[in-house]
């Protein structure tokens, strides 16, 4: 068990150091955020291209790690989905926010490190974890999705369909970083080109700043989301939060588990998406929550506290892989 503990401790102390640093006011006020748009817009999908780049072909082709990874939080959304609109009734946003709850994986500020801690210098496990990172992007994707269709962001709006589609083009690949690298590293690993090993280099080293940085970020802004957290609670919270730490940090890593052992995967393969799926809420539920005006005092509460329970689920797992030795 301490073997397992001491596997998880240091990301958690590199968010404590994250919390200490902005209780002594080292750093500017809006250092979090700023490394936050830094690890989201430049490391990470940096570091993304230079795993795909370098993955074969026989890497993305792998259909059971997709179907358990994605599979899985499909599942868990659909159920945190249903779950809020037959016992809270509550409405399309909130429950789309509980969906997302049970679903999202916090995978690149905590799954990330997390992996990069058990398996140091490990390319084979780091191109895992930068797979598994990619996955909760779907379900981020039909969650914003559904949001937009409740403001009418997605309305038609007149003009051509070439128009439109260009529109859609722009916001969603161009605009997003993350899928854009994705792209762009697959194409490069199917066709075997890859990156010219110096620039390849050069990308690694800033890509793989993504993990600390994303940590920090995370305890800089702990206080804050705390704050938030404390403000307008809604009634059944309790309840609420209870459903969401069972789903998220318990039922989708066994279930992930449940899918991939039934599809025959094993090794690093298996492991790695199953601690993916037990980190907690991904930070970036708060985040859509604020922007759509969706229950997000309830988001930023299920973050810290799904965040902080996550230690020990987290520990359980790497615990019982140990135990079982297939760690």
């Amino acid at each position: 068990m301490f073997h397992a503990l001491f596997a998880v401790i240091p990301v958690f102390c590199i968010i404590g150091f994250g919390v200490l640093l902005r209780a002594r006011d080292v750093l500017p006020e809006n250092t979090g955020p700023v490394i936050g748009v830094y690890v989201l817009k430049v490391a990470l999908p940096l570091l993304i291209l230079h795993l795909l780049a370098g993955a074969s072909p026989e890497d993305l082709g792998r259909g059971g790690f997709w179907l358990a990874l994605i599979g899985s939080q499909l599942v868990m959304y659909v159920l945190g989905y249903m779950g809020d609109k037959l016992f809270c009734r509550r409405g399309i946003g909130p429950a789309v926010i509980s969906g997302f709850s049970c679903s999202a994986c916090n995978a690149a500020f905590v799954g990330l490190p997390i992996v990069s801690n058990l398996w140091p210098g490990n390319s084979e496990a780091m191109l895992v974890a930068g797979l598994a990172i990619l996955t909760p992007n779907v379900v981020i994707i039909l969650a914003q999705g559904r949001l937009d269709i409740l403001a009418g962001s997605l309305a038609w709006k007149g003009g051509s369909v070439l128009t439109f589609a260009g529109s859609l083009v722009r916001i969603f690949i161009l605009g997003n970083p993350l899928l854009l690298s994705t792209l762009v590293g697959v194409v490069l690993s199917v066709s075997r080109i890859g990156l010219w090993e110096p620039l390849d280099r050069a990308i690694s080293l800033v890509g793989y700043t993504a993990a600390p940085c994303m940590l920090l970020a995370l305890g800089l802004d702990l206080r804050q989301k705390l704050a938030v957290a404390t403000r307008r609670a809604q009634g059944g919270v309790v309840l609420r939060q209870a459903w969401f730490v069972l789903c998220k940090l318990v039922l989708h890593p066994l279930l992930c588990w449940g899918i991939m052992y039934a599809m025959g995967i094993t090794g690093l393969w298996l492991v790695i998406p199953v601690l993916i799926s037990a980190t907690a809420t991904a930070l970036l539920v708060s985040v859509i929550a604020q922007v759509y005006s969706a229950v997000p005092e309830e988001a930023a509460l299920t973050a810290v506290v799904t965040n902080g329970a996550s230690i020990l689920t987290l520990t359980g797992f790497v615990w019982l892989f140990h135990a079982l030795g297939m760690l």
